[in-house]
């Protein structure tokens, strides 16, 4: 009995059917695989935004008015750096409560600005002791959020009726004498992406830091 194999042509017609299945399944995992990057990528993106507004809300939630006396504030070495409440940069001084590695209270200058900083675009933030505040020393920045391309704030002025509209403001006046009751962050990343928070300041707090409070 004669026993018959494959022949080339039909060798060559499953060679090509694999080919095809194996391209189409490459193709297909290929797509899984950029979807799930991306997926990924925007997720921890949000997370990002997320952690970088929750600390910016923290410290400006014990945002303080460190001294009410205009003579207290200047460029000079000794003088206190000017709080800054401007439509793209905010600088005040938080108060940090005690706790058990620190059992007196803190006051730092804390500064955010999205900007660019050797090559690195982002939300950078500073933040430095009161007395190195004082001194001028340039603290060493660090990049809360990557990719930040435009940082906008707004503030609320509340009127003299407590039942009239808010006013919103690009910039916030002499905030070196009050703070503003409620502040508006808008953050764009250079992805596109957007997020916007507002963020309470609580009223009435001065520092004890031997200045007296406005």
């Amino acid at each position: 009995m004669m026993r018959r194999g494959f022949t080339l042509v039909e060798l060559l017609i499953a060679s090509t059917m694999i080919a095809v299945l194996v391209v189409g399944l490459g193709a297909h995992l290929r797509g899984g695989l950029a979807v799930w990057r991306r997926a990924t990528a925007s997720g921890e993106a949000v997370q990002r935004q997320r952690v970088a507004l929750e600390r910016l809300a923290r410290e400006l939630a014990q945002a303080v008015v460190l001294d009410g006396r205009e003579a207290a504030y200047g460029e000079d070495a000794g003088t206190l750096p000017r709080p800054r409440f401007d439509e793209a940069a905010l600088a005040w001084f938080t108060a940090l409560a005690p706790s058990t590695r620190r059992p007196l209270p803190a006051v730092r200058f804390v500064t955010y600005r999205c900007e660019e900083r050797d090559g690195v675009l982002g939300l950078w933030r500073r933040s430095q002791p009161l007395v190195e505040a004082r001194a001028r020393s340039e603290p060493a920045p660090e990049l809360a959020l990557p990719g930040c391309e435009r940082l906008a704030v707004r503030y609320a002025h509340l009127p003299p009726e407590a039942e009239g509209p808010l006013e919103w403001r690009d910039r916030w006046e002499q905030p070196e004498q009050a703070l503003p009751r409620l502040v508006e962050v808008t953050v764009e990343l250079a992805s596109g992406a957007r997020a916007a928070r507002r963020l309470a300041i609580p009223v009435g707090r001065a520092a004890a830091s031997g200045a007296p409070p406005s």
